[in-house]
């Protein structure tokens, strides 16, 4: 078999291999969870996610806020808008999953006591959830327009602003993550 016909034959496997079905792992025919518990643990994964980006864009942003130097407030600036990007990336998709997750408590436990409790707690943290989108939504809009100022002042002045907005985008995310713990405890 010449080189190229043996490549050949390497690059045909690799694809067959990469369209067959995966073969479960032990730990994947281990995992004793119902898929209600995965999607919960999943959904607490992402909003703990979205708040350590949260957390890490106040940081930033206070550094930004505090600092004298345009190039230093421009890069902070960009940093933390950055984090809070993602922090809000990761909270619509704790509400898509969190919607589908009451979606699959409700018929697996329709009327039930679990169920109410779920539903009550689910209900109040995609409140907080949605909450502190629209403020990471609103710091990234303002993150962009200091970013654009041609003057410093303008640069310093909306940086403030941006500061105050994703420390409430933070509040609000570790609120949400607090109603979203609880909520989890009800699914089984």
């Amino acid at each position: 078999m010449t080189g190229s016909a043996f490549g050949s034959v390497v690059v045909l496997a690799i694809a067959l291999a990469a369209c067959a079905p995966a073969t479960p792992t032990v730990a994947q025919l281990q995992d004793g969870r119902t898929a209600l518990r995965r999607l919960a643990d999943s959904t607490e994964r992402l909003v703990s996610s979205a708040v350590e980006s949260s957390d890490s864009a106040a940081l930033v942003a206070t550094l930004a806020a505090s600092d004298t130097v345009l190039e230093g407030i421009r890069s902070n600036v960009l940093a933390a808008r950055s984090s809070v990007e993602r922090a809000s990336l990761r909270l619509a998709q704790a509400v898509e999953h969190g919607e589908r997750l009451r979606l699959g408590v409700i018929a697996h436990t329709r009327g039930s006591r679990q169920a109410d409790d779920f539903e009550r707690y689910w209900l109040r943290g995609r409140e907080k959830l949605s909450l502190a989108r629209a403020y990471s939504n609103d710091a990234v809009a303002t993150a962009d327009s200091a970013l654009g100022c041609p003057q410093s002042a303008c640069t310093i002045s909306r940086t403030r602003l941006f500061n105050t907005q994703v420390s409430s985008a933070s509040g609000a995310t570790r609120e949400a993550e607090s109603l979203v713990r609880v909520a989890m405890r009800y699914v089984e």
